[in-house]
């Protein structure tokens, strides 16, 4: 699947004020319409957790960051997880991005992501600390068009 050569890049810094579910762990970014070069790239782009740092206290277990609302599965999308590189003192652990190559299908310039964090054992998890970087890669109206022609499915 070809994508442009040029991605967008956002960066958030999640604080309790991007919180919205403290029980569920879920939390929304706001990302402002200057985050993005151009409005005039394609409908959808697929989104992916590029970097990422945590610093978490009382959290020994690895971090799983989730989207939520993704097109390829109609609901959450693990993004990718964060395991412990070090521990300072009893109770404080420093999380670092294990990289992967999730991509998830979303419409392209988002105004915010939905996002929700867990445990490795799948506790709701609330983020109010380090940074999360995505990446917004645009299809081509090329991409997009062999894509509908793959998956016509129309019988002869």
């Amino acid at each position: 699947m070809s994508v442009y050569p040029i991605a967008d890049y956002y960066t958030v810094f999640p604080s309790p004020a991007d919180i919205v579910d403290f029980g569920d762990g879920k939390s929304i970014f706001n990302i402002p319409a200057s985050a993005y070069a151009s409005n005039s790239k394609g409908q959808y782009c697929l989104v992916s957790l590029v970097d990422g740092s945590l610093d978490v206290d009382n959290q020994e277990l690895p971090i799983i960051i989730a989207l939520e609302n993704v097109l390829n599965n109609g609901g959450l999308g693990v993004l990718g997880n964060f395991s412990i590189a070090a521990q300072q003192g009893s109770s404080r652990y420093h999380h670092t991005f294990n990289k992967n190559d999730v991509k998830y299908l979303i419409p392209a310039r988002p105004s915010q992501l939905r996002v929700k964090c867990l445990t490795e054992d799948q506790a709701a998890f609330v983020l109010v600390t380090g940074y999360l970087t995505f990446k917004f890669e645009y299809l081509s109206k090329e991409a997009v068009n062999a894509m509908n022609e793959e998956t016509d499915y129309n019988t002869f």
